[in-house]
C-alpha cells in the first residue's frame, strides 16, 4: 500500500497520512485558491517501508466569480433613476459604471454591497447607459455586464396660470399671466369670441 500526507505550502504540519492501495488518490475538503504540497511513501510486502518522496504540489482552483444579470432601471425621474440587478453567489460588492450614451467613457465606478443602486444629479431627458460586475469573496471579479439603458424624464412643462387683461383701449390690450418655472419663452393666441379660428399665436 502506499501513505499519502498532505499540507498547505508552509504549514507547520502535515494532516495525518491516508493510506491506499491505489496508485492516485482524491483528496476533498482542500481550501479555493489554495497552494499545497503533497508526499507519498511505499509500505513493502516485507514489512518495510520507504521513506517519503520528495514533495509535489498543485494550486486549487478559484471559483468562478459571475457577472450578474437581470439588469432592470426603475424609479426613473427628471434627475435620477434606480438600477438594480440579480444577486451573484459569493459576491462582496458590486461596480456600477453609467454615462450618457455615446459618452466617450465613463463616470467613475460607484461600490456597494446591495443589488441596487440609486442615480442622481443626471441631466434631464438623457440616455444613459450602465453596467455592473461583480467583486468575489474569493478575491477575485467579473468582468462587466453588457450595458443597460434608461432615458431621464422630461421635466413638465406647466400651462400658464393667473391670465389677466389690462390696458384695454378701442383697439388693443394688454394681457399677462403668472411666471412658468423653466418657460423659455410663451405663445399667445386670441380670437373674436365665437370666432371658429384662433389668429396665428404670437
Amino acid at each position: 500500500s502506499y501513505d499519502v500526507q498532505y499540507r498547505v505550502v508552509g504549514a507547520g504540519s502535515w494532516n495525518p497520512a491516508i493510506n491506499t492501495t491505489s496508485t492516485s488518490l482524491s483528496l476533498s475538503g482542500l481550501n479555493y485558491s489554495t497552494n499545497y504540497e503533497w508526499q507519498v511513501r511505499t509500505n513493502c510486502i516485507y514489512g518495510n517501508q520507504s521513506a517519503y518522496s520528495s514533495s509535489s504540489t498543485f494550486t486549487t482552483a478559484t471559483p468562478s466569480c459571475n457577472t450578474p444579470a437581470g439588469l432592470n432601471s426603475s424609479s426613473i425621474t427628471t434627475f435620477g433613476a434606480t438600477v438594480g440587478w440579480s444577486a451573484v453567489t459569493g459576491a462582496s460588492s458590486y461596480d456600477v459604471q453609467y454615462r450618457v450614451v455615446g459618452a466617450g467613457s465613463w463616470n467613475p465606478a460607484i461600490n456597494t454591497t446591495f443589488t441596487s443602486l440609486s442615480l442622481s444629479g443626471l441631466n434631464y431627458s438623457t440616455n444613459y447607459e450602465w453596467q455592473v460586475r461583480t467583486n468575489c469573496i474569493y478575491g477575485n471579479q467579473s468582468a462587466y455586464s453588457t450595458s443597460s439603458t434608461f432615458t431621464t424624464a422630461t421635466p413638465a412643462c406647466n400651462t400658464p396660470a393667473g391670465l389677466n387683461s389690462s390696458s384695454i383701449t378701442t383697439f388693443g390690450a394688454t394681457v399677462g399671466w403668472s411666471a412658468v418655472t423653466g418657460a423659455s419663452s410663451y405663445d399667445v393666441q386670441y380670437r373674436v369670441v365665437g370666432a371658429g379660428s384662433w389668429n396665428p399665436a404670437i
